[in-house]
C-alpha cells in the first residue's frame, strides 16, 4: 500500500500475516523467536535516504548484504521489495559468530567493521538507533 508517511511511499499493512515483506524495520529475530516464525541467523532491513524510517516503512529492493563470519566465510543476501534481508538458519551451515557486515546499493557501499555477536540487526538499527547504531541501515 502506498503512503505519504514513508519516504519509500510504501508501508506494510498486513499485520502479522506471514510474508517475507512483513514488518520492515522491526526486530525480526525477536519476533520470529517469540512467535515461532522461521528461524534466522541474521535479519534486518536496508533503507536508502531514510535513516530514521518508522517501523513498517519499506526500505530498498536489490541491496546486497554480505555477512562475513568468524571463519571468514561470506554469505551474500539481497533485499526484497520491502528492503528486508534474512539468513535462514538452515542456509547458514557452519555460520560462526562474531561477524561483520557490508551493504552495497547502486554505487554506495557501507561497512560495519565492528564485529557483531547477534544477527538481530533491527534490535540496534531502530528509528533512533541504540547501542551506538546511527538509526536504520541506510545506504545514502
Amino acid at each position: 500500500m502506498s503512503t505519504d508517511e514513508c519516504a519509500s511511499g510504501k508501508k506494510w499493512t498486513g499485520g502479522d500475516s506471514e510474508s517475507p515483506l512483513m514488518h520492515p524495520g522491526g526486530d525480526c529475530i525477536q519476533c520470529h523467536t517469540e512467535r515461532k516464525g522461521p528461524s534466522f541467523v541474521a535479519a534486518g532491513t536496508v533503507y536508502a535516504g531514510d535513516a530514521h524510517a518508522a517501523n513498517d516503512c519499506a526500505g530498498v529492493e536489490g541491496a546486497e548484504v554480505v555477512l562475513t563470519d568468524a571463519k571468514q566465510k561470506s554469505y551474500t543476501l539481497k533485499t526484497n521489495a520491502a528492503g528486508n534481508f534474512y539468513l535462514r538458519t538452515g542456509d547458514a551451515q557452519g555460520f560462526t559468530f562474531p561477524y561483520t557486515a557490508r551493504v552495497t546499493y547502486n554505487s554506495t557501499q557501507i561497512a560495519m567493521t565492528t564485529q557483531q555477536s547477534t544477527g538481530a540487526c533491527g534490535s540496534c538499527h531502530t528509528v533512533q538507533g541504540t547501542t551506538g547504531a546511527p538509526g536504520r541501515i541506510n545506504v545514502e
